[in-house]
């Protein structure tokens, strides 16, 4: 089941039985949650709404048998389970068919992030109850972005929706919150634009850095080292961010390049590396950039940054421009 499909039974009060969400979009997943629970009776939502952690298979067959106090329906959110327990108690007491049963109650099982395929997941993927609530495309995060500025009489045009969403990422709730703050700053009525969006925005560490990280892999390390030291100089970035930062980086293109070297298809390092496929594919092609042993010295060489700074050797920025130093 979709996501978009999931939001539809939900305004058509066709839902029931049980569902499991899943994805590492976790704020869609959230407000998905909350549109099912304000299905139940205001007045009775204490009496027919219940929230577990770690259920064991007893408080599942509860939920799944529960009934309604003064209402027509009732709904069970659990979180924190153990997918093989249950799956196994239930096989075992033959009851994974009467999770779907239910008309009167709806049984949510919310997974942070996304997990890998299991008897569990398989179950409810086999019966359309599986939905995942995956990463935003950078069109969704664009028409997401223009819909909550114009909810608020906020004019936000494509080119800045564009800009706004380069600043920040993908992450629906860093987004939200983004802007909040631009349309509070604003006021109704009032446009967003590229001032603005350099104002009041704080930038994901991926916006501020890339163009250093892309200076570096060209092999302009003067030129790198300086964006580093101005930023840093500005209080724009914390030298242990950007540390974080590029040794993600490094280790993406760490595993692209020994997946090269197996000669993988394209397909399966893509599939792996994860992310938009434009990242993926720029990840692809710097890793062709580097010997194989190269990537494995400049991983470890930001992987003994925190070491360094713990034995008292170097302090955060110092420590930094070393693995910099060693890595390029």
């Amino acid at each position: 089941m979709t996501e978009k499909e999931l939001y539809n039974r939900t305004n058509a009060k066709t839902l029931s039985g049980a569902y499991l969400l899943e994805g590492t979009e976790e704020l869609l997943k959230q407000q998905a949650i909350d549109r099912i629970t304000a299905l139940l009776d205001p007045g009775f939502t204490d009496l027919n709404l219940k929230r577990l952690k770690e259920p064991d298979v007893s408080a599942v067959l509860d939920a799944v048998h529960a009934v309604p106090v003064f209402d027509a329906l009732c709904v069970t959110v659990f979180t924190e389970f153990d997918d093989a327990e249950l799956f196994d108690a239930l096989e075992q007491r033959k009851a994974t068919d009467a999770l779907f049963r239910p008309e009167d109650g709806i049984v949510l099982f919310v997974r942070r992030g996304k997990g890998k395929e299991t008897p569990f997941s398989k179950l409810f993927s086999e019966k359309d109850r599986l939905v995942s609530f995956d990463a935003l495309t950078e069109d969704r995060a664009q028409n997401m972005v223009s819909i909550l500025c114009a909810r608020r009489g906020v004019r936000l045009d494509r080119p800045e929706a564009y800009e706004l969403v380069n600043m920040v990422g993908t992450d629906a709730y860093r987004l939200e919150n983004e802007v909040s703050k631009l349309c509070d700053y604003v006021g109704n009525g009032g446009a967003i634009t590229r001032d603005v969006l350099r104002f009041i925005v704080t930038p994901s560490v991926e916006y501020e850095v890339f163009p250093m990280l892309n200076a570096l892999l060209a092999g302009n390390k003067k030129t790198a080292m300086r964006m580093l030291t101005e930023a840093i100089k500005d209080g724009k970035e914390n030298p242990l961010r950007v540390a974080s930062f590029l040794e993600g980086r490094l280790k993406q293109m760490l595993i692209a390049k020994e997946l090269l070297e197996d000669k993988r298809p394209r397909p399966e390092i893509l599939k792996t590396l994860g992310g938009s496929p434009k990242a993926a594919e720029m990840t692809i092609k710097n890793a062709q950039k580097f010997p194989l042993d190269r990537l494995k010295n400049a991983v470890a060489a930001f992987a003994e940054i925190n070491a360094r700074m713990k034995q008292g050797l170097l302090n955060e920025a110092d420590a930094l421009i070393l693995a910099i130093y060693r890595s390029f």
